[in-house]
């Protein structure tokens, strides 16, 4: 018969082995019959970390142990056995003195990584499915050698030599969101008592980073919206129509839902963009022409329905890759669409304001005069931006709304 989440068993190597790994975003507990507060929690990745588990002074607090099987059952035990024994001694003392569970806990790097995913991404990001793998990726990329490390053996020049190795190797931007996810981590585990301690990842002084500032060139616009118009994955050109002419942000474009749209004055709400500040950008007519489309073939409640476990689409980088190579164009990246009707914005005379209106941007000194700021002239911007992108591109609006839809 198999064990189910928060049995309690006789701990056994094969035991052990065989336990059921959960889905993603989830963790399992078990717990020892022969030794009391000795538990084992096993993680989406197959790791699997010992833990004692005991009230004190009417408050569970948990210790990690290590992880199986580099500790044998009989170690976890035995450390088990000697937390319980330091906890009656102090008990038998009215808890005078510091709690033997306040010392220096023995945590590595890996299990510390799968607590963050497990408790922290899973619970509290909009998007807990691809913050998780996003962090695991770049976990297992660039620290995965760390993975066994007990955090208090990592230094801080450790941190500091890998910041700079990562620099000449990977980049300087790959180098200082690797020292951030680290530096995150240790964060974590001190905030929530899994381990104590100083953060060696706090302190290392980043790269400077220059501002991206690549967006759709005039001598590319032609051949870009020739291929566009050619384009058969109906899901990729009205993405990046709809990009275009709204200047939003990848992800909340993909998890656009049909209720965030007032088609008939030609708004869109968005709830949860990136600063979780909503905002709503007026539509121009050739969005909403996009949009009046995809609504007379597409039932439920995505804009861009798909199976995935978000029911929407979310990702068409290899869709976006293939149309670029059509088009001969180089360099060229999604986020770059938004940054483009800015661009274009800007090259028209469009004021500042304006365009962060556009964009959805806030600033502790700019918010309040964006709030007062009415829809129409930004409109006006984005009508003016996209038809001038369009006729750069040698096209007109009614070929690409048309192109492909038979």
């Amino acid at each position: 018969m198999g064990k189910t989440k928060n049995d309690r068993f006789h701990f056994t190597k094969r035991g052990l082995e065989n336990l059921a790994v959960p889905a993603e975003g989830k963790r399992h507990h078990w717990f020892d019959e022969r030794m009391s507060g000795l538990g084992i929690a096993v993680y989406p990745s197959g790791q699997k970390t010992f833990f004692h588990l005991r009230k004190v002074q009417g408050w569970p607090r948990r210790t990690t142990l290590g992880s199986f099987p580099d500790l044998t059952i009989e170690q976890a035990r035995g450390k088990a056995a000697e937390l319980n024994w330091k906890l009656a001694k102090w008990k038998s003392n009215d808890y005078e003195g510091p709690s033997p569970l306040a010392e220096p806990r023995k945590l590595t790097l890996g299990g510390a990584v799968e607590d963050y995913l497990a408790r922290r991404l899973a619970a509290h990001s909009k998007n807990p499915e691809r913050a998780q793998r996003a962090a695991r990726w770049q976990f297992d990329r660039y620290l995965s050698a760390w993975r066994n490390r007990n955090l208090g053996t990592i230094t801080r020049g450790e941190v500091r030599n890998l910041h700079q190795e990562l620099g000449e190797s990977s980049g300087k931007v790959t180098a200082n969101r690797t020292v951030t996810l680290l530096r995150t981590i240790f964060n974590f585990a001190l905030k929530n008592e899994l381990w104590a301690g100083d953060n060696p990842a706090r302190g290392i002084t980043p790269f400077p980073e220059a501002s991206r500032t690549r967006f759709v060139q005039p001598q590319e616009l032609p051949r870009f919206f020739k291929a566009l118009s050619c384009e058969r994955n109906l899901d990729l050109r009205d993405f990046v129509l709809l990009a275009l002419f709204t200047g939003a942000r990848r992800s909340n474009v993909l998890a656009m839902r049909w209720d965030e749209l007032d088609l008939r004055h030609g708004l869109w709400t968005i709830p949860e963009p990136k600063n979780n500040v909503p905002y709503t950008i007026p539509l121009i007519d050739e969005a909403t022409a996009v949009l009046k489309e995809r609504r007379r073939r597409i039932d439920g409640d995505w804009v861009f329905p798909s199976s995935s476990a978000s029911g929407h689409v979310t990702d068409v980088k290899r869709a976006w890759r293939q149309l670029l190579g059509r088009a001969r164009i180089t360099g060229l990246r999604i986020h770059d669409l938004r940054r483009s009707l800015g661009s274009w914005e800007a090259g028209l005379g469009v004021s500042l304001p304006i365009i962060g209106r556009t964009l959805g941007h806030q600033s502790s000194d700019a918010t309040q005069v964006y709030a007062r700021l009415h829809l129409d002239p930004v409109r006006a911007a984005i009508r003016e931006a996209t038809s001038a992108m369009i006729l750069a591109g040698k096209t007109s609006k009614q070929k690409l709304l048309e192109a492909g839809r038979g």
